[in-house]
């Protein structure tokens, strides 16, 4: 490998402008290659960021110079190119979901377990040094026993955003609000309160856009653990509202807006995380998909990078990505939906 890692990167569109952003700002890390199956995207990407244009992924991997796939393409379509970069030897970064075919994902992750590759899924609202100590404490047992974890992403999209690309809203490749925009809350209510055994209930609808799948869905599930939750999304929410969770056990309460730690109190004992997180103004989707920050995205393309050139695990693997899709694959079911990714 060279000095530094190089980059090719699938799927120039929305999210992927803001990975090739932080890509190229990156002293162990080169764009090599952009492809993009709308080629005007992919030179453009090139002419910002540099890197060869390609508009077909397998012939990247072929001709391409390069150590690793950033993958930022449609939801759907994520197994099936992490599988082909990772056949052709090269770590892997996919974004969020890992993929919304469950049985897809384990196919990928069977083949990342015979390679020797790094396989990591973007999940920003992971990252920080105080939620990270939070998940930490809940683990040890600081909250007691877990009685209830619910999680809330109320946000709001127009109509304009699902009309503005075909695969947007549909069962194939992107599912609903569930599976795109509320996969960030699954994942952090599951990484908080280990996986979802069954769902209890799960209503979902289509309420204020015209799209294939659903833009509201409530449920109630049950952990592993034995602990009960709500999980609410929806993209009908006007003018979106910031995602929450909500942690309760017998010995405290957590509470979590994004990345941010706003409450963590333990009975009898001096643990207190709401007010030692910096106080720097953190943006969100909300109402606009790419009105992001970018700290949580970087800081995970930066340890992917740091687990390439040191053979570490990365801060959210395969496995623990599909936790989420798992969960996610109980809501659907649950609520009589089998043709996602299909």
């Amino acid at each position: 490998m060279s000095e530094k890692v190089r980059i090719g990167f699938v799927g120039c569109g929305g999210i992927g402008g803001h990975h090739l952003k932080i890509w190229s700002a990156m002293e162990d890390a080169e764009i090599t290659a952009v492809c993009d199956i709308v080629e005007e995207k992919a030179r453009k990407a090139s002419e910002t960021y540099g890197g060869e244009v390609f508009t077909d992924m397998e012939e990247m991997l072929e001709k391409a110079e390069i150590d690793a796939v950033d993958i930022c393409t449609w939801s759907g379509l994520h197994a099936e190119q992490a599988m082909m970069a990772i056949q052709a030897g090269k770590h892997v970064v996919v974004e969020k979901p890992i993929d919304i075919d469950i049985k897809k994902v384990d196919k990928l992750l069977e083949l990342a377990d015979k390679s020797d590759v790094v396989l990591t899924c973007i999940f920003q609202n992971r990252m920080g040094k105080e939620i990270q100590k939070a998940k930490q404490l809940i683990d040890e047992g600081a909250l007691g026993r877990l009685i209830t974890g619910s999680t809330y992403i109320k946000w709001w999209r127009a109509q304009s955003y699902y009309d503005q690309d075909a695969w947007r809203g549909t069962w194939k490749y992107d599912g609903g609000c569930f599976s795109n925009q509320g996969i960030h809350a699954i994942d952090q209510l599951c990484w908080m309160c280990g996986p979802v055994e069954e769902v209890n209930y799960c209503h979902i609808e289509t309420a204020a856009h015209e799209m294939e799948a659903e833009d509201f869905g409530l449920a109630m599930v049950k952990f592993e653990n034995g602990a009960v939750g709500v999980i609410e999304a929806t993209t009908c929410c006007y003018p979106g509202l910031g995602m929450r969770t909500e942690i309760y056990g017998t010995r405290g309460s957590a509470v979590f807006e994004g990345s941010k730690v706003k409450l963590f109190k333990v009975q009898d004992e001096e643990i207190d995380l709401s007010g030692e997180q910096e106080q720097v103004e953190q943006t969100d989707g909300r109402s606009d998909p790419l009105a992001i920050g970018l700290g949580g995205h970087e800081a995970q393309l930066v340890d992917f990078v740091n687990c390439i050139k040191t053979g570490k695990q990365p801060l959210v693997t395969g496995r623990e990505a599909r936790v989420a899709v798992d969960c996610l694959t109980k809501l659907y079911n649950k609520a009589g939906i089998t043709k996602l990714g299909t």
